[in-house]
């Protein structure tokens, strides 16, 4: 996706938070990602059922999408500057 972001003229920030926000986030919440069935193993509890008191994995991918749809904090690329050369 790196180069769709570039040809947008987004910043590779944009790609590295929305990766975060989609994934790494929400991964404890999803039974067969190696997150749930960690938080599984370790304390005996099904991700379904602390789903509820994870306010953050929740809200985290919600407000991202609102935020790239309202174009708050999204990094644009810089146009190239123009190279004068001195005569």
């Amino acid at each position: 996706y790196k180069d769709e972001y570039a040809k947008r003229g987004l910043d590779q920030l944009n790609l590295s938070r929305s990766l975060e926000d989609g994934g790494t986030i929400t991964s404890p919440l999803i039974p067969w990602n190696t997150c749930g069935a960690y938080m599984h193993g370790v304390l005996m509890v099904h991700p379904f059922e602390y789903i509820f008191f994870a306010f953050f994995n929740l809200i985290s991918p919600v407000l991202a999408v609102i935020y790239a749809y309202l174009g708050i904090k999204i990094l644009r690329l810089e146009p190239p500057q123009a190279v004068t050369t001195a005569k």
